[in-house]
């Protein structure tokens, strides 16, 4: 037990700050989102893009680095739970992870097909709060990915300490350099994992008492570097002050993620571990909401777009004050609106809370052909990804449509998630049965490299499809069958032997 500041063998520190990051993002959201409602119109207004110095506040509000950081140190404690045992670790992870929010894409998919199918009054607020809900997901679709990259990356972390940081730093520098220097895009994509597996890696220092036992003066330091960092990045580098992407701007921050956002994370890092004493002194005057809070944190997350949209549908009919963004007016009535949303997000947490799934972890057993098991929950965990992250760009209605969003150069509509996330599960249902852990895996790459070849040249309109993201699947696929047969082979050559 850890300075005897530990409760059930946990951290109290990063049990509040899990849980303050995530009221944060409900209350950022809530606040910063005005609803539209004139001449059978329904819309929402982000006050970001009409109010320009709220931007520096998103230095303090994009906390989701503070998530990974508390990721990478809970990550680190369920391998160490393990015993290192990487399908036992990840069953448990993806279980947690994947359960409440599986029934979270699955309860507004069909609600996003109801609201296409029916002919409902203009505004159609069912269809518009489909379209809107699916804003959590991207976290969630990268999250996925960190969980399953998360015990090789322990390792790394294990035998090159601060190397592995300073790879993924320089590493986004270079890819910041090619995309904003050279314009090359297309590589961007690459600093969705180098940028935010700094702050997961810095959690593994925590797992491992390297940050736990800084002391206040270094603390600050960090924090003054990563402020540094940011002061230079927006008035040197020429990048928005915003940490946030604001509608209606060229340039965003996080699409794709760069330089700003790793010295937003040294700097939210610093500022959390200099007031470490407070917070922890303040979680154990108050350990009963603190867990309460973590027991229904992914549930808060996934929902608290949805109560928004729902208390809209209901409050703006009956006489909501409207007003425009940043006005006298919307300013007074912000507390209001908070008010209001409560109960809307209790009434959701209450009915799916228990989706939460936070159970003892269990051992399952260790398989013969483990290598090909392991690419086979790699091809699962990705189609998943992928699926998660598609319904967070589209929202979930017009389910069948020519274009639904985009990620970089990559088009998607929902049909193409719920195959994407189809495929995954069957993947790893397959992968944690005694016998049927490759036939899944090499079913799935194939259908990625017959969806590849046949959207190539003219794309699928089915699952709005363009030539690059035909040629996304086609690697995809290719790849997976490729590590599959060397899987195999190996595997093979290893139970051959005496």
């Amino acid at each position: 037990m850890r300075n005897g500041l530990e409760r059930d063998g946990r951290d109290v520190f990063l049990d509040a700050l899990r849980a303050a990051a995530v009221v944060i993002v409900v209350a950022g959201h809530w606040v910063t989102t005005t609803v539209i409602w004139e001449e059978g119109q329904i819309a929402g207004e982000n006050a970001l893009s009409v109010i320009p110095e709220s931007h520096l506040a998103t230095w303090l509000l994009q906390v989701m680095p503070l998530l990974f950081f508390v990721g990478g140190f809970a990550n680190a404690r369920s391998l160490a739970h393990h015993s290192g045992e990487y399908l036992a670790y990840l069953r448990t992870r993806l279980v947690r992870l994947l359960t409440p929010t599986i029934v979270f894409m699955a309860v507004w998919l069909v609600v996003g097909i109801v609201a296409e199918a029916l002919p409902l009054p203009e505004p159609n607020v069912v269809e518009g709060a489909a379209d809107v809900v699916a804003l959590p997901l991207w976290f969630l679709g990268l999250y996925v990915v960190v969980v399953a990259l998360a015990p090789p990356l322990w390792r790394l972390h294990k035998h090159l300490r601060g190397w592995v940081l300073v790879f993924l730093i320089v590493g986004a520098v270079t890819v910041d350099v090619l995309v904003h220097g050279l314009h090359y895009d297309g590589i961007g994509v690459a600093n969705y994992a180098l940028v935010w597996l700094v702050p997961h890696q810095l959690g593994f220092f925590y797992a491992d008492e390297q940050l736990e036992r800084v002391s206040g003066r270094a603390a600050g330091a960090l924090a003054a570097v990563g402020l540094l960092g940011l002061v230079v990045a927006v008035t040197v580098g020429g990048y928005p002050v915003s940490m946030i992407g604001v509608p209606g701007e060229n340039r965003w921050n996080t699409d794709p993620p760069g330089l700003p956002l790793v010295a937003l994370t040294i700097w939210l890092i610093g500022l959390a571990l200099l007031a470490r004493p407070r917070i922890r002194s303040w979680t154990l005057r108050r350990s009963r909401l603190v867990k309460r809070l973590n027991g229904i944190t992914l549930t808060l997350y996934l929902w608290h777009v949805s109560a928004l949209a729902i208390a809209a549908a209901v409050v703006y009919p009956l006489g909501f004050p409207r007003s425009d963004t940043g006005s006298a007016l919307w300013w007074a009535t912000r507390p209001l609106w908070l008010a209001l949303l409560v109960p809307f997000l209790l009434v959701l947490v209450y009915g799916f809370r228990r989706f939460e799934v936070h159970q003892a972890p269990q051992l399952i057993p260790r398989f013969a052909d483990h290598q090909a098991r392991h690419v086979a929950v790699g091809i699962g965990v990705m189609s998943l990804a992928l699926g998660i992250l598609g319904f967070g760009v589209t929202g979930f209605d017009h389910v069948v449509t020519e274009f639904g969003g985009s990620v970089l150069a990559f088009s998607m509509n929902p049909l193409q998630s719920v195959l994407h996330v189809a495929v995954g599960l069957g993947v790893l249902w397959g992968a944690y049965l005694p016998v049927a852990a490759v036939p899944p895996a090499t079913a799935a790459s194939m259908l990625y490299v017959l969806l590849g070849g046949a959207g190539w040249s003219n794309g699928i309109t089915l699952f709005a499809m363009n030539p690059a993201t035909a040629k996304l699947h086609t690697v995809v696929g290719s790849l997976g069958l490729g590590l599959l047969t060397l899987a195999v082979a190996r595997d093979r050559a290893h139970s051959s032997r005496p």
